[in-house]
């Protein structure tokens, strides 16, 4: 079976894909502890929207309610940076980046 230079292309730079993605997923993500101290002050932010005198967020469960909202907001905000930091690392390995 003859392949073109193309394919050729296209089949390495697919292996060198799914390469750099197993690499990140072992290593974890890039900055995951600065990463957390950001999702924590975001998710502080979260919380301190509370406001005990809107009839509408105590008649939702109350300020606990709220805060088990606020955390698994941060939780699906985190999943989406790092999914987004992956995807940007996978680029700049792949020089999508490159502007010469």
């Amino acid at each position: 079976m003859k392949i073109t230079t193309s394919q050729l292309k296209k089949i390495i730079a697919e292996e060198v894909k799914k390469a750099i993605i197993g690499e990140a997923i072992e290593a974890g993500p890039v900055g995951s502890a600065e990463l957390q101290t950001m999702l924590d002050v975001v998710c502080d932010g979260f919380k301190a929207q509370f406001d005990p005198k809107d009839p509408s967020m105590d008649a939702s469960g109350g300020k606990a309610v709220w805060d088990q909202q606020c955390e698994t907001a941060c939780e699906v905000l985190g999943e989406k940076i790092q999914e987004l930091i992956m995807q940007v690392e996978e680029d700049l390995h792949l020089g999508q980046f490159y502007k010469g």
